[in-house]
């Protein structure tokens, strides 16, 4: 499953990213991207709605985590569809495995002394760790699952 978000939606394409799922932004117009399979069009320009295509959803939130809630229960997403910490939440690249001997000096010295599992984004080299945060993150999403 892939993801086209309209620009003002740049705060859920980071949630989706982080659940995962290949997710581009851009500006919509009234003129929408054309459909291909499997890829799903977010927006929350009301207007949009009447073009009525099976690939356009329209949310209704305001907010990033309640917007997310409405594509997964739009879409029927479920737990299988997830894959947790997969993709850069900013350039959505594939995160590829660095070993911890690696990070020495590129990360907290905290960190490297607390974590064991790291990964990179090879198109802006940032440096991910699960952290303390990832259980909360990962439990609220997990909740929008029912």
């Amino acid at each position: 499953m892939k993801f086209i978000v309209d620009l003002p939606l740049a705060g859920l394409a980071k949630w989706l990213r982080f659940c995962g799922f290949d997710t581009t932004v851009q500006r919509f117009s009234s003129r929408l991207p054309a459909a291909v399979p499997g890829v799903h069009l977010l927006t929350r320009q009301q207007a949009l709605a009447r073009q009525s295509r099976e690939d356009l959803l329209v949310l209704t939130a305001a907010d990033p985590e309640t917007q997310l809630e409405e594509v997964i229960r739009g879409l029927g997403i479920t737990r299988g569809h997830l894959k947790f910490l997969s993709r850069c939440g900013q350039c959505n690249a594939i995160l590829v495995a660095l070993p911890r001997e690696q990070v020495l000096g590129l990360v907290p010295e905290h960190v490297f002394h607390t974590q064991e599992q790291f990964h990179q984004c090879p198109q802006c080299r940032q440096i991910f760790w699960p952290g303390s945060h990832l259980p909360g993150i990962v439990g609220r999403v997990m909740e929008k699952l029912g």
